[in-house]
């Protein structure tokens, strides 16, 4: 017998339209947590590399202790002559053994250039430390030497007074002043206190086989025994530089080159043709769009990352200062302020920064 109640049978499920909008409504929930997890990321490797620059910073004072001198930053200017210079050993160089590298150290060869034979193959040593891991851009180059993130401040010649580059030249030193670690100078230099002297600064985002500006054959000081110039570059401020000639790499860990000058770029340097005759910011110059703009392409000297003071991080840069603290300082700050804290003996009022 058949029943009286006639069952209708249900479908279980979505329908289309219901699908469609918990697709949306997934998509819109991810778009809100996707920069929350960029910004999570990105704090974790900023602070990676405020901690890279601590670890640096106590190998320059345990080298200190050790042996009563800062380590070289390499290239610095020898104020006496008003000339420019280059320490034979890198900083990086100097403190492998106060870093726990001790073991590329102990094989380093002290008594000849890093691309020598005898070292080459230890300064192709990838290095976490000397290397910012918000950079994305800069990658070994055609020789596979380690980079570095981090430059010393060879110099700085800022005019204190009108804030455009006075760089010396024809015996004349003008506003160019050695850095604090210099040609591996005392304590005692940094007369305008340790506390507001940057030693290393971030200098990370640089083109990938970035030629230097200075032929090592000539401002080496001892000459560079054992330079082999089929692992530097054959035409200064080249990028991509080609290999085959005697001009540094300042992008690797282990060339002297790797400090560098805070200058300001090229559009307010009085004797350059890229002059514009106004003040633009030191820290983070040209930072947008990537690779910089016509007046001022990172590929040019003192352009964007391109041996200045730079930084992947948003609004600023990591300095080491002598004291051993570590400052984020804002790419905004003052251009006066900034030639103070990269000159150890001028004795400038500092204040806030």
């Amino acid at each position: 017998m058949r029943s009286m109640a006639h069952k209708t049978k249900r479908r279980v499920g979505f329908t289309l339209i219901e699908l469609l909008v918990v697709v949306a409504i997934i998509a819109v929930l991810v778009s809100l947590l996707l920069p929350a997890v960029q910004q999570a990321r990105e704090a974790a490797r900023r602070s990676q590399c405020q901690n890279n620059l601590k670890q640096i910073g106590l190998a320059i004072y345990n080298y200190e202790s050790a042996y009563n001198t800062y380590p070289s930053s390499g290239e610095s200017t020898n104020e006496a002559f008003a000339i420019r210079q280059m320490f034979p050993v890198s900083m990086n160089v100097a403190i492998l053994s106060f870093i726990d590298e001790t073991a590329i150290s102990d094989a380093w060869s002290f008594s000849v250039h890093y691309t020598n034979a005898a070292n080459a193959p230890l300064a192709r040593t990838k290095l976490p430390k000397f290397m910012c891991p918000s950079n994305s851009i800069t990658t070994v180059d055609g020789q596979l030497y380690g980079i570095t993130d981090y430059m010393p401040i060879a110099y700085c010649d800022i005019d204190p007074t009108t804030g455009f580059r006075n760089k010396s030249g024809a015996g004349q030193l003008n506003a160019d002043r050695g850095g604090a670690l210099g040609f591996c100078n005392r304590i005692s230099k940094i007369s305008d206190g340790t506390s507001n002297t940057i030693l290393v600064i971030e200098d990370a985002n640089r083109p990938t086989q970035t030629a230097g500006h200075y032929n090592q054959q000539t401002v080496l000081i001892g000459g560079g025994p054992g330079l082999d110039t089929t692992q530097l570059f054959a035409t200064a401020d080249v990028v991509p530089g080609t290999f085959g000639g005697p001009f540094g790499a300042p992008n690797r860990w282990a060339d002297p080159d790797n400090g560098s000058g805070v200058s300001g770029p090229p559009t307010q340097d009085p004797s350059s043709p890229l002059n514009l005759g106004t003040l633009t910011q030191v820290l983070n110059n040209w930072k947008t769009p990537l690779g910089g703009p016509t007046q001022c392409p990172w590929g040019v000297n003192n352009c964007g990352p391109n041996d200045e003071p730079f930084s992947p991080h948003p609004g600023g840069v990591h300095a080491l200062l002598g004291d051993g603290r570590v400052r984020f300082i804002s790419e905004n700050t003052n251009i006066f302020t900034i030639r103070a804290l990269c000159t150890p003996h001028e004795k400038e009022v500092i204040g806030e920064f």
